[in-house]
């Protein structure tokens, strides 16, 4: 029953926090969500920050297990990239762009959550990787080692959620960014001539 518990408050926390944002969301709110007392809350969860960064990291398990099923679905690496930023990148940015309160909980100090956001970019980028090697294999001698193009990748697609105004604009800069990565690993025809 315990488990079930929690799965139900995270899932009524990230939707509180969907809608009205961190600052704003109460412990109560999340509470009331969930449908328990908020001293059951607080048995299971300190404070607001610590419940937060449970949403994240369940948020994110879920996301990373979701494109890794998915993968094999799509049998090429470019199309392997575009779904796994589907899901990681443009899925929750048109979430988040349908909430009024869309850019307190991006923006607002989330220092606390830092190491959590880290673990998950690191588990993200671990996954391009895995996308990349094969290309790297047989990429051009210049071309950068998957593990920087990966990180790359992810720090270029977190500057463009700050300048996209909807979820096809970040789609678009996203493919023009695959195909200048995608460019850079293809061998070169007639190197050796």
């Amino acid at each position: 029953m315990g488990n079930e518990k929690k799965t139900r408050i995270l899932e009524a926390a990230q939707s509180v926090f969907l809608r009205f944002g961190f600052r704003r969301t109460t412990m109560g709110d999340i509470a009331s969500a969930a449908g328990v007392s908020r001293p059951a809350l607080y048995l299971l969860f300190c404070n607001k920050e610590e419940l937060f960064e449970a949403v994240l990291q369940a948020h994110v398990a879920r996301t990373l297990e979701e494109i890794r099923q998915g993968l094999a679905a799509h049998p090429t690496p470019e199309e392997k990239l575009r779904f796994a930023f589907e899901l990681w990148a443009v899925r929750p940015f048109g979430l988040l762009a349908a909430s009024r309160e869309v850019g307190e909980p991006i923006h607002a100090g989330l220092a606390f959550a830092k190491e959590a956001i880290d673990q998950a970019i690191a588990a993200f980028e671990a996954d391009l990787v895995t996308i990349l090697a094969p290309l790297s294999a047989t990429a051009p001698a210049r071309a950068l080692p998957p593990e920087q193009i990966a990180r790359v990748l992810t720090r270029a697609v977190h500057g463009f959620k700050e300048s996209a105004t909807s979820p096809e604009e970040l789609r678009t800069m996203i493919d023009g960014l695959l195909e200048m990565v995608l460019a850079s690993l293809r061998p070169v025809p007639n190197a050796g001539a």
